[in-house]
């Protein structure tokens, strides 16, 4: 799916209401799963945070054209916000946390590892890792440069490696330990499950 061109036969306020129901459409289930896996699994913050990244977006379709370009866009602004919200949790936040992404199918080796993250380095690990988001658009997400892009991929893939590690050494050897090739897969998953739920975001 892209975002269909310009009829001159459409007047403009009409014409800019398809482009941004097509970028709605296009972006925001996706969206909302990188926002719930970079947030660990706050439903509550990652439907704000994501909402209001597609909405900007969404008044903005006529410029963010290029799928790729228009994804990365969207997700620097999401953990920007996610960056500037409140990181301390509420009492049962984290079971809760918890709970929503075993229900999205996380097991427990991949959330320790997304856990032993840094902010910022989940959003890296997503981002480049699992949504394979090229260089540049990486760049843009973390607002760095390439060298330091690089860097922190690759010191949040060795701290996600460590972590899922760790755990399994404590799990039976019968249980399968996803690693950053199950989470790839992950966010397909997600973005299905939170179509039904979260539709006004789309």
């Amino acid at each position: 799916m892209s975002i269909p061109q310009p009829d001159p036969q459409v007047n403009p306020r009409a014409q800019h209401d398809l482009l941004a129901a097509a970028f709605r459409d296009l972006h925001g289930a996706r969206l909302h799963g990188f926002a719930l896996l970079v947030s660990l699994g706050d439903r509550q913050r990652a439907a704000a945070v994501s909402a209001d990244a597609l909405a900007a977006g969404a008044r903005r379709a006529g410029e963010l054209r290029h799928p790729e370009r228009a994804a990365a866009w969207l997700r620097a602004r999401t953990w920007r916000r996610l960056r500037g919200s409140t990181s301390r949790l509420r009492p049962g936040t984290g079971r809760e946390r918890n709970e929503a992404l075993r229900g999205l199918g996380m097991q427990p080796a991949a959330l320790a590892g997304l856990g032993a993250l840094s902010l910022q380095e989940r959003t890296a690990l997503v981002a480049g890792s699992i949504e394979r988001l090229e260089s540049a658009d990486l760049q843009l997400v973390l607002g760095t440069d390439a060298a330091g892009a690089r860097k922190l991929l690759t010191r949040a893939r060795t701290r996600y490696l460590a972590a899922v590690l760790a755990t399994s050494e404590q799990r039976p050897p019968s249980e399968d330990v996803p690693g950053s090739g199950d989470l790839a897969a992950l966010v397909d998953g997600i973005a299905s499950r939170t179509i039904g739920d979260h539709g006004a975001l789309r």
